[in-house]
């Protein structure tokens, strides 16, 4: 009989498909910038390693290792 007069009443269930259509979207939203900043975070480290000029080759073990050797060697 509810087919003559109009249907069921489906509105609870579609809000309930909006909430989690939105839901799926902002999860995949994160997830993108997610992925995002773990891309820029591996350039960076392979940009630094690629640019580790003078200071990735001075030795951690002296002091300075910026003065050089010095004449007292």
């Amino acid at each position: 009989m509810s087919g003559i007069f109009g249907g069921p009443d489906t509105s609870g269930q579609e809000k309930q498909l909006e909430l989690q259509r939105k839901q799926i979207e902002a999860q995949e939203k994160r997830q993108n910038e997610q992925k995002a900043e773990e891309a820029k975070r591996m350039q960076a480290q392979l940009r630094a390693r690629g640019r580790g000029g003078s200071r990735s080759l001075l030795s951690e073990e002296r002091e300075d290792a910026t003065l050089g050797l010095g004449t007292n060697v």
